[in-house]
């Protein structure tokens, strides 16, 4: 239960330090998605060490990660370890859990879970936008902002 507490404690941080009053948020905002025919799908897809590069927002909230929404990004600290067998360990305290790639209405999400005392808990719900040998690109759930990951 202290973990998913730290947890859910550091994403809220996380958020607050990246909110900004101008960003406005639409639901109605498309996503262009990860599919795997477009060629952004290389290698073992997600399956690896990824360490987070990058965080950027969503500022025109059109799905797609812009040259200039990249440069305004910072960065912070998050880590996944994805395994061939669905298990993985997730943030920098490599807490236990396991994976899910599903694909949704055409797009691509990857859901990601965590074990609280023998109980899985879902810890995050991705758009997952792309995946080359060398990066990784992740919309939160919301829509709002990117995760930028580099291999490692």
């Amino acid at each position: 239960m202290k973990k998913i507490f730290l947890i859910n404690l550091l994403v809220i941080l996380v958020h607050f330090c990246f909110s900004q009053p101008t960003c406005k948020i639409q639901n109605d905002a498309s996503i262009t998605n990860l599919n795997e025919t477009t060629g952004q799908y290389q290698g073992d897809g997600i399956i690896g060490s990824w360490s987070l590069m990058l965080q950027a927002f969503d500022n025109n909230s059109n799905g797609k990660l812009d040259e200039e929404e990249r440069k305004k990004g910072n960065t912070n600290k998050h880590f996944y370890q994805f395994n061939a067998d669905g298990t993985c360990l997730i943030h920098t305290l490599k807490l236990k859990g396991y994976y899910e790639e599903k694909n949704d209405g055409g797009r691509k999400r990857l859901y990601t879970y965590v074990y609280d005392e023998g109980t899985p808990v879902r810890e995050n719900a991705w758009y997952l936008i792309s995946v080359t040998k060398t990066e990784m690109i992740l919309l939160s759930q919301d829509k709002y902002a990117f995760w930028i990951f580099k291999r490692v």
